[in-house]
């Protein structure tokens, strides 16, 4: 059994498909296939079964899997050991970011990176379920996500700013000009693009509610898969949305700015979380420890 071998069938594992895996790894298929067909045959298992959702692990393949991942958990650790060891902090900190703390993350970021230069920086966009996943894993160090409470989840997590919710809009949108935040009462026939009714966080579920209680249901004209794909509708003019107010940070200069609803009091908190049940290399330590600099709210 070769460390190789075992890289290849993890990357199966976690994508299901040979061919996504050998697109992950940057390596033709064949290979791929072949050592996995050694692999199989030096265990006397099969570790894959073929499914309507791709290529799933047998009970014999979870068990390789799950020592795998310890396995090259334990290989990293080693690796990150030894590069600090005389050279000053250096390693590698793989990061995660969900769009909408981007404007804390990016702060955070820079300060970490002027301090600890020799640090090299991971850093992937995605959803919060495959990030937490990836976290759980291994694969990931940290992950900078929302939270509706200041209160932890079942991840270590550190508040890093507080943003209150607002309609996010151009002024073509805007459905009170002049005015410093939006009446309820004006929302009755506006265009929303909202987060699907499943956001993890729900924002949507304030200005729902306060619309029922002035007496009408708001005009939900899209609901969006992410956060992106909310902005991008604001910016051509689709409608207006319901997020963080620090989110118009990611368009400078596009025109999109952010009101207040008046009445609606309800905030979402950036944070910074890890999984201290994984192993954390110092450069890890140091990165989930770093202060954010001249944080906004």
């Amino acid at each position: 059994m070769k460390i190789r071998q075992l890289e290849y069938f993890c990357a199966v594992a976690e994508e299901k498909s040979i061919s996504a895996a050998a697109r992950k790894l940057h390596v033709a298929q064949p290979p791929i296939s072949r050592q996995i067909a050694l692999l199989e045959d030096e265990l006397g298992a099969q570790l894959f079964r073929r499914g309507n959702k791709g290529m799933l692990l047998t009970e014999a393949g979870e068990s390789l899997y799950q020592q795998s991942r310890q396995l090259m958990e334990g290989m990293r650790r080693m690796a990150d050991n030894v590069r600090s060891i005389g050279s000053g902090v250096s390693g590698i900190v793989r990061i995660g970011i969900i769009y909408s703390t981007v404007p804390y993350a990016m702060r955070y970021i820079k300060s970490f990176h002027k301090k600890y230069p020799q640090v090299e920086l991971y850093i992937r966009l995605g959803s919060p379920q495959d990030l937490i996943a990836e976290l759980n894993c291994g694969s990931l160090n940290a992950l900078f996500l929302r939270s509706s409470s200041a209160e932890p989840s079942g991840l270590y997590e550190r508040v890093l700013g507080e943003d209150s919710l607002a309609l996010i809009m151009t002024r073509e949108t805007d459905p009170a000009p002049g005015l410093a935040d939006v009446p309820i009462e004006l929302l009755h026939d506006v265009p929303m693009c909202l987060l699907r009714s499943d956001d993890l966080w729900s924002y949507d579920e304030y200005l729902l509610r306060e619309c029922q209680r002035n007496g009408f249901e708001p005009r939900i004209v899209c609901h969006c898969y992410d956060t992106p794909m909310a902005m991008q509708l604001v910016q051509s003019g689709f409608g207006v949305s319901f997020l963080p107010r620090s989110i118009v940070e990611t368009h400078p200069n596009s025109g999109i700015y952010a009101k207040s609803v008046r009445g609606v009091i309800a905030k979402s908190y950036s944070v910074l979380a890890w999984n201290d049940d994984v192993y954390r290399a110092r450069s890890v330590r140091l990165f989930t420890e770093e202060k954010l600099p001249d944080a906004q709210t």
